[in-house]
C-alpha cells in the first residue's frame, strides 16, 4: 500500500517540484532499473524468516485490524490536502534509528535469518533520512502558526494511532493467542475468497 499511498499524495499535489522529489518514494518501493525496490526486499525478508513468497503475496495472513488501519491511512492521504498527507509521513523521524537497531541486534537474537533478508533495513536507512528531510521542509514551510502546528501534531497523533492499531492487532493474534474470531473458531476465516477482484 505504500506506493499507492504516495501516488494518492502525488495526485493531489499541484506543485511539480514537490512531485519530482516525492515520486522517488514510489520508485524506492516499486523498484526501477538497477534497484529491485523495497517491496521486493521486504518479500526477501519474509522468505528469510521462513515464510513462502506466495503466502506473502496472497495477503491471506494479513489481519483484519491491520488491513483496516492501513486502509484508513491510505484513505486519509487520498482525502487530505497534500501538505497534511506529507506531514503524516513524519512518524518516520525515528525510522533510521529503528532500522539500525534491527541491523545491530537481529543477527544476535535470530541467527537463523539469512543475511540477505536484511536488505530492506539497509535500504531504508538512507531512504528514510532523505524522506524525513523532505517531509520536515514541507511541515516547516506550512506550519507557520500555533493553530497549524497543533494541526500537524493532531495529524501525527492520527498516524501513531494507525501504527498502534496495527501493533495491537498483531499482539492480540500472535502474542496473546487471540486472533480474529477466536471465540468462534480456531480457523483463519477472515478474507477468504477476496483474492479475486470484482473488476
Amino acid at each position: 500500500m505504500i506506493p499507492q499511498k504516495d501516488a494518492a499524495l502525488l495526485a493531489n499535489c499541484p506543485d511539480a517540484a514537490t512531485r519530482r522529489r516525492w515520486v522517488q518514494r514510489l520508485l524506492d518501493h516499486d523498484g526501477h532499473t538497477g534497484d529491485e525496490g523495497g517491496i521486493e526486499a521486504w518479500l526477501a525478508l519474509g522468505e528469510a524468516v521462513g515464510l513462502h513468497r506466495h503466502t506473502l503475496l496472497s495477503q491471506e495472513r494479513v489481519l483484519p485490524g491491520v488491513r483496516f488501519a492501513v486502509d484508513a491511512y491510505r484513505h486519509f492521504v487520498a482525502q487530505a490536502p497534500w501538505q497534511e498527507a506529507a506531514i503524516s509521513s513524519l512518524t518516520e523521524l525515528f525510522a533510521p534509528l529503528a532500522h539500525q537497531n534491527r541491523l545491530d541486534t537481529w543477527p544476535q537474537h535470530y541467527p537463523w535469518i539469512n543475511e540477505q533478508g536484511y536488505r530492506y533495513f539497509r535500504k531504508r536507512l538512507s531512504e528514510a533520512r532523505r524522506d524525513v528531510e523532505h517531509g520536515l521542509e514541507i511541515a516547516l514551510s506550512v506550519c507557520t502558526t500555533v493553530a497549524l502546528q497543533q494541526r500537524a501534531l493532531n495529524i501525527l497523533q492520527f498516524k501513531l494511532d494507525v501504527l498502534w492499531s496495527m501493533l495491537d492487532a498483531i499482539t492480540m493474534a500472535y502474542q496473546l493467542d487471540r486472533p480474529p474470531y477466536h471465540t468462534v473458531t480456531s480457523e483463519a476465516v477472515y478474507h477468504r475468497g477476496l483474492e479475486h477482484s470484482l473488476y
